[in-house]
């Protein structure tokens, strides 16, 4: 009797342990599995959204799609954590899933966005090249501050080293270069349209100074000689032609009418020679000498000393030539105007004695100019 009920019990033991078994067993086969493969694929997909520089081109839905991947490892974590056959890897899947998603969205819209900003930075770099190109030839002679001048160099800097990177692929670098570029060459540009601004106040009186110029040449059958500061030209007329052309030097401050001696400017305004000195007859290699000051820039000192602009000790100065020496790519002289030694012959030769010289700011209109 006693023997029956041991036995008994090891069958019931038995019979519950293969039940545990059974159950054990048939949990680990139906328990949710974590997605180990759709971790796998979007991983693959992130490093090359990643390559492609899709953290960059498409920051929106590559930051989205890692946002979800760490959110994914998150709850993969939670789940982990709790007794196998509760775990549910469902919200888990779901957010892999958005991740894999993302990472494609951004893996595409990398390719059209690094197209679309290649063919933006190539549009913006056009045209910031024709502007230097426009303006680098006013900007090289005008008497600028240091620092303002230091702004343009950098921006052209920035904008050379913009193509280089650009050239090697490099577009985000090339762009950072580019916008560097833009605001120094902007701050420059600022200062410079301001001093222009100003300065072309008098382009009306330059445009009837040289159309009355011209007329005289043309009426007297003569020569004339009309000088364009900003352009850093001479233009020899004859009989109301242009005949020839010439590079010419200022003083140092030539923007501007000049004012006083010593202020090494170039004076604006309508003159004649009045004497011509071969080699030897001048400090400089020949020289023609201009009727500075005349009646109008008498009555202009003599109404900015009465106004106190003009200290009372200053002079008005004189002695105004237009000479040789020149050819120095720079402005230098004390107010003169300057021409090559071959081109001051040339001009010589031509140039008589009463010849009409008028010198003007501009011929063209600062928009002209600038555009």
């Amino acid at each position: 009797m006693k023997l029956g009920w041991k036995k008994r019990l090891f069958v019931v033991i038995g019979i519950l342990f293969s039940v545990f078994v059974i159950v054990y067993m048939v949990l680990i086969l139906t328990m949710d599995k974590p997605p180990l493969k759709e971790f796998k694929v979007c991983q693959t997909i992130l490093g090359k959204a990643k390559r492609a520089n899709a953290d960059v081109y498409a920051p929106e839905y590559y930051t989205a799609a890692e946002r979800k991947y760490q959110s994914a490892l998150f709850e993969w974590k939670i789940q982990n954590e709790k007794v196998f056959f509760l775990r549910n890897y469902s919200r888990t899947k779901e957010l892999i899933l958005t991740a894999t998603l993302k990472a494609e969205e951004s893996n595409a819209s990398s390719g059209v966005n690094k197209n679309s900003l290649k063919m933006k930075y190539l549009q913006e770099i056009e045209l910031l090249k024709h502007k230097l190109d426009n303006y680098h030839d006013i900007f090289i002679h005008l008497p600028l501050k240091v620092s303002l001048r230091k702004n343009y160099e950098f921006g052209k800097l920035s904008l050379e080293q913009g193509l280089n990177a650009f050239s090697s692929g490099d577009i985000m670098l090339a762009t950072k270069r580019l916008n560097e570029g833009k605001i120094r060459i902007s701050i420059a540009d600022k200062e410079v349209n301001e001093l222009l601004k100003e300065y072309f106040n008098n382009f009306s009186r330059w445009q009837g100074w040289a159309s009355a110029t011209i007329r005289l040449s043309a009426q007297n059958n003569c020569y004339a000689f009309v000088v364009d500061k900003i352009k850093h030209k001479g233009y020899l007329y004859n009989k109301g032609k242009l005949n020839k052309e010439y590079d010419v030097e200022f003083g140092r401050n030539w923007i501007g009418d000049k004012h006083y001696a010593g202020d090494k400017a170039t004076p604006e305004g309508m003159y004649k020679v009045i004497k011509k000195m071969g080699n030897g007859g001048s400090k400089y290699y020949k020289a023609m000498l201009i009727n500075y000051p005349n009646d109008e820039d008498y009555a202009s000192f003599n109404s900015k000393k009465r106004q106190g602009v003009l200290s009372k000790n200053s002079r008005i100065g004189g002695l105004i030539e237009i000479h040789g020496e020149g050819g120095k790519g720079a402005d230098w002289t004390s107010g003169c105007i300057a021409l090559s030694n071959s081109e001051i012959d040339e001009l010589f030769s031509r140039a008589p004695v009463g010849m009409p010289v008028t010198i003007v700011g501009s011929l063209m209109s600062l928009s002209e100019l600038l555009n």
